[in-house]
């Protein structure tokens, strides 16, 4: 079996760039012999819970550029990655890979075209189908923000050479399958595993995850074509997670009550807060110590054996003053997401400490203890980033109500002052800013910034808020907008034997 899920494996490899294994083709026999009984579909999809896990385990280039941040201390590529320098992103060995989604994607063809010879029960088939879906669409939204343009794949067998399809037809595949999620997957708190019992990780599809995905869809479908229909339907997907009337068929999710909860329990894992989170086990990955955008700025006090001093050595930093400004005085987030934020002498450089993340993890050897990264999950969506992105889509279509209602939703749980008397709301001229600098603030360092400033236009030279990200971002004009460069260039890897893909014009032109 571990031989076929490896060959598997390697026709998205194959097909996409990056397999290296030279092995021979299964027969369609093996295959047939393989989806026997229920432990085999199983079987399949512990090998997709652990790609999708993988390849959502790391900090992406976009969330480089979108992270807030004063200062990049001894880290040159990230500094490239930042300014979109043409040389970092032509370098073969330096591009972001797509293989890996579409390892997941070819797999979960492979359990929607032979789940039927399992012959199971109507509830389990829809549970294994349900997770397919789920994953393909959410697999295409990622390649769609990413890369723009990509690939759609046809099956889990076709080998041949593939050409890209438009990102809005990426976009649309990747609604069509989690539409199939929503309509086939129960509630979180109904899943169940091969043996009956109650799945507890909700990294697992479920119709409160697919709902949460396609509002971030519509979301940005919806902003980056300009379409006011598909945010109106963003909005509906998000009524389908903060409404109480679809609590019993979509699942039950609360927002935390104050700051430190979100740091005590919604950070860590499985909260009344999490929809979509990324389970980290270090049992088996104790390399990942970086997996989230914030694990970047952790120093002192959160690490063992660090002094306040080793603050400056850390990749990323926020000046003391530039967080005094984010969050006013009696927002709790001050206290709960930064540690000793108003005390005026920590050290020398004047940086702010994180402190949102606080339980570090740790392997023990002879002699000596390492640190192997944060213990906690990937928290991808929780029902905070719910209430402001449908605060964000009600802003732009006018409904200012309803958006100030949401966005105070969050800001009256953290202490903060209700919209329109923050210090930042400019008396309310902005409400769609404000909404921005909200989500900023409480999604801090999680990685929706850059995708927050894409949907919100806050770049090129049509920006009404200049610095919102990289200077870099500010300089790119109308024709270099149009013609890809907020999307990463195709990987390398994905030219290999294939006469058919094309590269993004925009960084084509780079690569004369």
């Amino acid at each position: 079996m571990k031989k076929i899920l490896t060959y598997i494996a390697c026709i998205a490899s194959l097909s996409f760039g990056g397999c290296d294994l030279n092995l021979e083709p299964e027969t369609s026999a093996t295959f047939d012999h393989f989806f026997y009984e229920e432990r085999d579909c199983d079987a399949l999809l512990r090998q997709m819970e652990a790609d999708f896990r993988m390849i959502w385990s790391a900090v992406t280039q976009q969330e480089h550029m979108g992270i807030k941040t004063d200062r990049v201390y001894n880290a040159p590529d990230i500094e490239r990655v930042r300014s979109l320098d043409p040389i970092f992103f032509i370098n073969r060995n330096k591009q972001q890979q797509w293989n890996g989604y579409y390892n997941v994607i070819v797999n979960t063809h492979l359990m929607t075209e032979n789940l039927y010879k399992a012959q199971l029960e109507k509830s389990r088939e829809n549970f294994y189908l349900g997770q397919s879906y789920f994953m393909r669409g959410a697999c295409y939204f990622w390649l769609a923000r990413t890369w723009g343009d990509a690939v759609i794949v046809k099956s889990s067998m076709y080998t041949d050479r593939y050409a890209k399809s438009p990102a809005s037809e990426v976009l649309d595949t990747a609604i069509a399958n989690l539409q199939r999620a929503y309509q086939l997957l129960p509630n979180h708190q109904n899943l169940k595993d091969v043996n009956g019992n109650t799945l507890i990780s909700k990294q697992y599809g479920s119709k409160g995850s697919a709902a949460a995905l396609l509002a971030h869809l519509y979301a940005w479908k919806g902003s980056i074509q300009d379409n006011d229909e598909d945010l109106r339907t963003a909005i509906h997907w998000a009524d389908r997670l903060i409404e109480p009337e679809y609590q019993d068929s979509v699942g039950v999710y609360a927002l935390a009550d104050n700051a430190e909860e979100v740091v005590q329990n919604v950070m860590s894992r499985n909260s009344n807060e999490g929809i979509l989170e990324i389970e980290i086990n270090y049992s088996d990955a104790s390399s990942w110590g970086y997996f989230f955008p914030g694990s970047y700025f952790i120093s002192y006090p959160v690490l063992r054996n660090s002094g306040k001093g080793d603050i400056t050595s850390v990749t990323y930093g926020l000046r003391r003053a530039t967080v005094l400004d984010m969050y006013e005085e009696g927002d709790q987030r001050r206290e709960s997401f930064f540690y000793a934020l108003d005390s005026t002498d920590m050290n020398s450089a004047d940086l702010a400490y994180l402190y949102k993340w606080r339980e570090p993890r740790y392997e023990t050897s002879v002699g000596w203890i390492t640190f192997t990264g944060m213990d906690c999950n990937r928290i991808l969506i929780r029902l905070a980033d719910i209430y402001l992105l449908r605060a964000e889509c009600e802003a732009k279509l006018g409904m200012t109500t309803q958006a100030e209602n949401d966005l105070n939703a969050i800001r009256g749980r953290r202490g903060a002052t209700l919209y329109p008397g923050g210090t930042n709301d400019n008396g309310g001229a902005d409400l769609q800013y404000s909404i921005f600098l909200e989500r900023e603030r409480e999604l801090l360092f999680e990685g929706h910034r850059y995708y927050d400033a894409i949907r919100n236009g806050y770049y090129g030279p049509h920006n009404p808020h200049p610095g919102v990200l990289p200077e870099a971002f500010d300089n790119l004009t109308d024709k270099e907008i149009q013609d890809g460069a907020i999307y990463l260039p195709i990987p390398e890897t994905a030219f290999n034997n294939n006469d058919l893909m094309l590269q993004n014009i925009y960084w084509q032109s780079k690569m004369r």
